[in-house]
């Protein structure tokens, strides 16, 4: 099911930001200006961002059936990146295991208990840090959007390939799943039992297991996607705003929603390049978690958000790590260095964010690492063979909290 609710995530926010073009246009028209529709409560969490930069979204799925929305924990995170310039976007999962330092907490603990301690402004805060990436939008979908959602639209029409007889009266909520084999018309409550079926009582269910079982989820998403975003959608605009308002919380107003929508309006969710964070599972204490590997999340990062061309710089080979605390500092100074012509080929996060200055790295290259101190505006030179090497590297730029003033 946790399969499903990452497909539904992602098929909401894209819906919800072609939704918002939609009806932004719709208000632009009847009034000749353009009026922003209210939405829930802003956070302050984003950073400013260039017209033709990359925007990273931090989609949080948060299941709250009991109806208690505060102290939760993050069943879902992931961050949704698009490139306004070439149409290029991709998704990276981060497992809600994984193990970070969480600010104002003490050692180590999962990403996910970040919303339950700080809310929103927390777990976006642990996704910059463990990322080293700007995030200048989130969206935050309770689950049971899902039901609203299809209710909304009269019900979803789905071939159900088997005869389902499933009772659990222990689950959360209880499960009570019987459905006849052939065509239905489902509303919220059944769609919700039938993308939770597993298996009969008594056995027999889907003949290939979980492959089948997701391609009957992912056939539901397209039926629903394409009822959402039909033509007779328009005379649903009123609860379509008030799901969006009850179950989804983001930091965008429509307008934003419609700026993002006319870039998402083309994107196939199953082109999306899908990764997710690299680590390892493992048991510490007794507690499982999901270990990181930072070098490895680097190298991701590098690709999936300042493109493929690791070798912008035949001669040069140029590495920027953010060891400030300071959000965004890595993106800020690595795109000083490409409108010069020195593209970093490795983009991240240092191993510790309590360096108090900024220190360029080298080895044989000290004019250029110079002229590097000379473009960002700060540094100190240190010539550190050992580290150069050790990173295979000519030049290391490690950003020290200095970076945005300060001695």
């Amino acid at each position: 099911m946790k399969h499903f609710f990452k497909i539904f995530i992602v098929f909401f926010v894209i819906f919800s930001m072609i939704f918002g073009t939609s009806l932004y246009l719709i208000v632009a028209k009847e009034n000749d200006q353009l009026v922003k529709i209210p939405m829930p409560d802003e956070v302050t969490t984003t950073v400013v961002k260039d017209e033709d930069e990359r925007v990273n979204v931090l989609l949080l799925g948060v299941d709250s059936l009991n109806g208690d929305k505060k102290g939760i924990r993050t069943d879902t995170m992931m961050v949704l990146s698009m490139d306004p310039k070439n149409g290029d976007s991709s998704i990276l999962s981060i497992p809600r295991d994984t193990r970070v330092k969480i600010r104002g907490r003490k050692g180590y603990d999962k990403i996910n208990a970040a919303h339950a301690y700080g809310g929103v402004e927390l777990a976006v805060q642990a996704a910059k840090d463990l990322l080293g990436i700007p995030i200048h939008h989130y969206v935050k979908v309770d689950y049971q959007a899902l039901y609203k959602t299809v209710d909304d639209v009269g019900g979803v029409e789905v071939n159900i390939p088997i005869n389902m007889n499933y009772d659990d009266r222990y689950a959360t909520p209880p499960l009570h799943i019987h459905f006849k084999k052939g065509t239905q018309v489902l509303d919220g409550q059944e769609a919700m039992e039938f993308l939770r079926f597993r298996k009969n009582n008594g056995g027999g269910g889907y003949p290939r297991g979980d492959l089948d079982r997701i391609e009957t989820q992912q056939k539901f998403m397209d039926a629903l996607a394409k009822k959402v975003l039909s033509a007779s959608s328009i005379f649903r605009i009123k609860s379509y705003i008030d799901t969006l308002n009850e179950y989804v919380d983001t930091d965008m107003s429509v307008g934003e929603m419609a700026s993002l929508g006319m870039q998402a309006k083309d994107i196939d969710v199953s082109n999306i390049r899908k990764e997710t964070v690299p680590g390892v599972a493992m048991y510490i204490n007794g507690i499982s978690y999901y270990n990181p590997n930072n070098d490895k999340i680097n190298k991701l990062v590098n690709e999936l958000y300042y493109g493929n061309n690791n070798q912008s710089n035949v001669d040069l080979n140029i590495a920027v790590f953010n060891g400030s605390g300071l959000s965004g500092v890595a993106t800020e100074v690595s795109n000083k260095l490409a409108r010069q012509g020195l593209k970093p080929n490795t983009v991240g996060n240092a191993d510790d964010f309590n360096n108090p200055k900024t220190i360029i790295y080298y080895d044989s290259k000290k004019e250029e690492a110079q002229k590097i101190k000379q473009i960002i505006g700060k540094g100190e030179l240190r010539k550190d063979k050992s580290k150069i090497e050790d990173k295979n590297m000519d030049i290391i730029v490690l950003i020290g909290k200095d970076i945005r003033g300060g001695n």
